[in-house]
C-alpha cells in the first residue's frame, strides 16, 4: 500500500465509508462527522472536543455522545484516547485502516483514462488560438486587480525578517515563540474562542484585529489549537494570547488618539 494521503485529501472519502457503511447507526454516523467536518486536524484528523460540545453541537447528551463514539471506535473508523477528570481532553483519530481505504479510494477516482483516436478516443486540440504565437492570447493588464494586491500589501503587517503576508506562514515575535496565522471561520477558531470562554475572556473577534495573510483574513495565535487544559504548554499560550491582545489594544488607542 502507498503511502497515505494528508486527511485534508480524503477526508470526502472517509465520510464516504462511513455513510454507506450500513452497521454503523444514525447517531455514531452524526457523532463522526461533525468530528470529521468542524474539528479534524488537517494533516492528522485528530480532534479534541469535549464529549459536552459535542453533544451541544449535534443536539445530544454527553451520555449519548460516549456511546456513539464506541460504535464507531468498534467500526474500525476511529480510536477515542479518553481524558482524564483532571482538564485532559478526550483525542479521537482515525485509525490507520480507514485512512488506508479513503487513501486507495481517492487515487481510484483520481485516475485519469485518456483519450487518444488509437484508443477510440478523441483527441483534445492543444491550448491556443490562431490569434496568438504564444499559444492563447494577450489579456491586458487588469488595473482594478492591481489596485487590490497593492491595497492588501500595504495593509498588511511587517512580519520580522520575513517581508509581507505572502511570505511564511509563521512569524516570530522577540520572545522568540511563533505565533501561527488561523484564518477566520474555521474549526481552530472555534477552538480557541471555546478555551478562552473558560479563562473568562472575550472572543478573538473581541479582543483581537484580524490581519490580512496569502488571501485570507485571520488571527496569529500561539498555536493552531489549544494546548491541553492545564497543561504548562496551555500556560504559555494563554500569557502569550493575552500580551497579544493588550498590544492589540493599546495599538487601538494609539490610533484613536492620533
Amino acid at each position: 500500500m502507498s503511502e497515505l494521503l494528508p486527511f485534508c485529501k480524503i477526508k470526502l472519502q472517509y465520510l464516504l465509508e462511513m455513510v454507506t457503511d450500513h452497521e454503523l447507526d444514525d447517531n455514531a454516523l452524526r457523532v463522526a462527522l461533525y468530528l470529521a467536518l468542524a474539528h479534524a486536524d488537517h494533516e492528522t484528523g485528530e480532534s479534541r472536543p469535549s464529549f459536552e460540545t459535542i453533544g451541544a453541537a449535534i443536539g445530544k447528551h454527553a451520555k449519548s455522545v460516549k456511546r456513539a463514539l464506541k460504535k464507531v471506535e468498534a467500526a474500525d473508523y476511529m480510536t477515542v484516547e479518553r481524558g482524564t477528570n483532571k482538564g485532559k481532553s478526550s483525542r479521537y483519530r482515525p485509525t490507520e485502516a480507514a485512512l488506508k481505504r479513503a487513501t486507495e479510494r481517492r487515487r481510484l477516482g483520481d485516475k485519469v483514462v485518456p483519450l487518444s483516436r488509437s484508443k477510440g478516443g478523441q483527441s483534445c486540440p492543444q491550448s491556443g488560438t490562431d490569434l496568438s504565437g504564444k499559444g492563447g492570447q494577450d489579456r491586458p493588464p487588469n488595473r482594478e486587480q492591481e489596485l487590490r494586491k497593492e491595497h492588501g500589501r500595504a495593509s498588511a503587517p511587517d512580519l520580522p525578517n520575513k517581508g509581507q503576508s505572502g511570505g511564511p506562514r509563521t512569524k516570530r515575535p522577540p520572545d522568540g515563540k511563533h505565533l501561527v496565522f488561523v484564518p477566520r471561520g474555521i474549526c481552530f477558531v472555534r477552538d480557541w474562542n471555546e478555551r478562552l470562554a473558560r479563562e473568562g475572556m472575550t472572543t478573538l473577534e473581541r479582543s483581537m484585529s484580524m490581519s490580512p495573510h496569502e488571501h485570507h483574513l485571520g488571527y496569529w495565535l500561539p498555536a493552531r489549537t489549544p494546548a491541553p487544559l492545564g497543561s504548562a504548554e496551555w500556560q504559555d499560550q494563554l500569557q502569550l494570547l493575552r500580551d497579544l491582545i493588550r498590544e492589540t489594544s493599546e495599538n487601538a488607542e494609539h490610533c484613536h488618539a492620533v
